[in-house]
């Protein structure tokens, strides 16, 4: 199954800064779950998942 809009989304996620050092990470803890297409996540991030699906593995990086 796709992302789209409408569509519950659990993932886990990995926070960079520019240097690779990791600022937060859901690895060992529960998913980060929202309702995908309603600005419930940060705009470029729910861009960049629209059209995956379940197992890939994404990578965005998003200006400040």
């Amino acid at each position: 199954m796709k992302v789209t809009k409408d569509k519950v989304v659990s993932m886990h996620y990995t926070l960079k800064n520019d240097a690779g050092d990791v600022i937060d990470s859901s690895e060992g803890k529960e998913t980060m779950d929202f309702l995908q297409g309603h600005g419930n996540i940060i705009p470029g991030l729910e861009t960049a998942l629209e059209g995956s699906k379940k197992g890939d593995k994404v990578e965005v990086s998003i200006e400040p």
